[in-house]
């Protein structure tokens, strides 16, 4: 059973859902007394179903613009080959339609996977009347989810634009409990400068909510599509065996974008204007440590000088114009 639900709430307010999905879980892989779990990140590009609601992206909305059930049918396959190739064992989607959309892929991947292997815990969440929102897919439970969104109340005339949750998920990793935060930031289109003090205020949000998670004995991992490249926050200095970045709102967490030596990788996960960005991301705190990092280019998702093959409805070829990104995760 898949949680799926539009949700309108404050970040004070945030709801409490439990989230018990389907009995069984992945087998651990025991490192030093600690667990470990790998972790998938990609934003999907658009991902909408065929099944026209009325509040789809104006190329999605409609029979008309081409798009139809056989074109959904043919990016769900390419998506759920994405996901088996790399074959984490958390798996976190961003620019998704539905939560019918995660059981869709789901499904597409049981008949490939081993028992042990299938994906049998998922949530999703988008803000009520959005056109996209967030979810994950999991071989370990979910024991609980929360949804946690921003409300500002501001002066007369003063506008609050569209802010997709965060989408807070404790798993259960062999007996060890971790918070992983799915992200997706206000985007830089239209105007870059006046939409910064909505990430702003996302950055603290994330900040304090990893914080109290941390606070209450629990590590925390926040990923997803920050639309902030990594050299835009602010970097912390020490030896590359610690935290390195130091979020808004004091909370000092670990990117594994910077090498040991401190420079970012010389691949991003989304190439604009002739450049590598670094938009999508995996923080830490807490009693875990990150490594394998690497943005997923050994596919057919990604050319051959490792940049994102966007997905075109016209012919209908590509996937997405991020890279999924992926490392593994040790529990303490």
């Amino acid at each position: 059973m898949f949680f799926g639900k539009r949700w309108k709430i404050r970040l004070a307010a945030a709801c409490f859902l439990p989230a018990l999905f389907f009995a069984g879980a992945a087998d651990c892989f025991a490192h030093s007394g600690g667990k470990s779990v790998s972790v998938m990140c990609w934003n999907m590009e658009t991902f909408f179903d065929a099944v026209f609601d009325g509040n789809e992206y104006k190329e999605f909305s409609s029979s008309r613009s081409g798009w139809c059930e056989s074109k959904y049918r043919v990016r769900l396959e390419r998506a759920a080959s994405v996901i088996k190739k790399i074959g984490c064992d958390v798996v976190v989607l961003e620019e998704m339609e539905k939560s019918g959309q995660l059981r869709d892929i789901s499904n597409q991947l049981s008949a490939t996977f081993s028992r042990k292997s299938v994906y049998r815990h998922g949530f999703f969440a988008a803000e009520e009347g959005a056109s996209i929102g967030c979810g994950i897919l999991s071989r370990y439970p979910i024991l609980s989810a929360r949804v946690h969104s921003i409300k500002v109340g501001g002066r007369k005339g003063r506008f609050q634009p569209s802010l997709r949750p965060i989408l807070q998920v404790t798993l259960d990793v062999g007996g060890k409990k971790i918070d992983v935060f799915v992200n997706h930031w206000k985007s830089k289109s239209g105007n870059s400068a006046e939409s910064e003090q909505w990430r702003d205020r996302q950055e603290r949000q994330l900040a304090f909510l990893m914080g109290k998670s941390v606070s209450s004995g629990v590590p925390a991992l926040a990923c997803g599509d920050f639309n902030r490249s990594i050299e835009e926050f602010e970097k912390r200095d020490g030896d590359g065996s610690g935290p390195n970045v130091v979020l808004k709102g004091g909370l000092s967490v670990y990117s594994p974008w910077y090498g040991d030596d401190g420079k970012i990788c010389a691949v991003g996960s989304y190439w604009y204007k002739g450049a590598w960005e670094y938009i999508d991301n995996f923080f830490s705190a807490g009693g875990i440590s990150i490594s394998d990092f690497a943005p997923c280019t050994a596919g057919e998702w990604a050319d051959a000088s490792f940049r994102p093959r966007r997905y075109r409805m016209h012919p209908g070829s590509g996937y997405s114009d991020h890279l999924p990104i992926a490392c593994k995760v040790l529990i303490l």
